[in-house]
């Protein structure tokens, strides 16, 4: 039989184009050149923001050994189940700023992803990064044929904290829950142009990323042990299991996901505990990041627990106190918080909403 492998580019958001370089495919193995875009489709938030007209993009870089699963139901091999997962291997920044990366398949022992052996066969690609296979994932993620079904849990462990009491600090969120999918439809035999077939990948997350500011009147230190997020909205969930078809749930540009059934209207992020709070000098600041379903997010309260203040709330709405609506498959900055040592927090200041991208929120408590 002539084996006829797939060459796949797997492209961000921006249609960027990727090549296919002859010295990057070596036997059954398929070797990829992929490039992500300035918008929030990786696997690593880089800090790098870029201005892209009225909106805000923050490039998100590839990280060594992370997987993608591809299925493709026409393909002739794996015969049992047409898909196979493939591993990022290397990358770097390219000249324009984008995360170049090259992705291998995860098992080299493994068959590879194969054109059906009926010539002018329309083939279609369905990919969910990061692949099911990827450990300590949240139950319930998976992909049967093209059904996706994402997973973004309650308590969302920092991957690390780095920094100090005296410089602020920085926990990392998890980056296996910056879920992406992509479908490519209708190819039919290899090209002459490197046989590329084209991956666009579209978050499926909502991030909202916040900064706080120890803002203690006496100037002592904010020993925090955690910090959360709920919902008053009806019917929303900010953690759950969600699923979609991604043949047929596509909805113009972006799939179609419901809302969770199960799940629940609270997240919490651990950054400490009783006996070993987070410790914050006066004036410094601390910055965190949830990671929520691919919905507009709205009616949300924001709260923190310390060692000396217990658990107080405050709710994201404007100065007229309309409530803050954060868009559905982006990254939102909540910046500017002062927390005080007092139980009650009241709003007093201005918030600024970007659309599409970013949200900047620049709030002040007071007695």
């Amino acid at each position: 039989m002539n084996r006829k492998f797939f060459v796949l580019i797997a492209i961000a958001v921006l249609g960027l184009v990727g090549c296919q370089k002859d010295d990057e495919y070596t036997g059954n193995g398929i070797r990829f050149s992929v490039l992500s875009g300035t918008e929030g489709t990786r696997t690593s938030y880089s800090g790098a923001i870029s201005n892209q007209g009225e909106s805000r993009f923050e490039r998100i870089d590839w990280t060594v050994n992370d997987l993608i699963r591809i299925y493709c139901p026409e393909s002739s091999e794996p015969a049992e189940t047409h898909y196979q997962d493939y591993k990022v291997t290397s990358y770097s920044t390219a000249s324009n700023g984008n995360s170049r990366g090259k992705i291998a398949m995860a098992d080299v022992t493994a068959e590879p992803l194969q054109w059906n052996d009926t010539e002018g066969t329309p083939h279609d690609f369905f990919a969910v990064y990061p692949s099911p296979a990827t450990t300590g994932i949240a139950s319930g993620f998976g992909m049967n044929e093209s059904t996706v079904t994402l997973a973004f849990p309650g308590i969302q462990t920092p991957t690390g904290i780095t920094g100090s009491a005296s410089a602020g600090y920085v926990a990392a969120p998890d980056t296996r829950y910056l879920y992406m999918v992509a479908k490519t439809l209708d190819v039919t035999e290899p090209g002459t142009s490197g046989n590329e077939v084209f991956l666009e990948f579209l978050p499926m997350v909502t991030a909202i990323e916040f900064t706080i500011t120890n803002n203690y009147s006496n100037h002592a230190d904010m020993k925090i042990t955690d910090v959360s997020l709920q919902t008053s909205a009806s019917g929303a969930k900010l953690h759950g299991t969600t699923s979609a078809n991604l043949a047929t749930a596509w909805s113009g540009t972006v799939p179609s996901f419901p809302v969770p059934t199960n799940g629940g209207a609270t997240v919490g992020i651990p950054l400490g505990s009783l006996s070993e709070p987070l410790v914050v000098n006066y004036g410094k600041t601390v910055t965190f990041t949830f990671l929520l379903p691919p919905f507009a997010a709205t009616d949300l309260t924001f709260g923190i627990t310390t060692t000396t203040g217990g658990t107080r709330y405050t709710k994201l709405s404007t100065s007229a106190n309309v409530p803050i609506e954060f868009g559905a498959r982006q990254k939102h900055f909540v910046q500017g918080i002062l927390v005080p040592e007092h139980a009650t927090w009241i709003v007093a200041g201005n918030v600024i909403v970007t659309p599409w991208t970013e949200t900047s929120i620049d709030l002040e408590f007071s007695e």
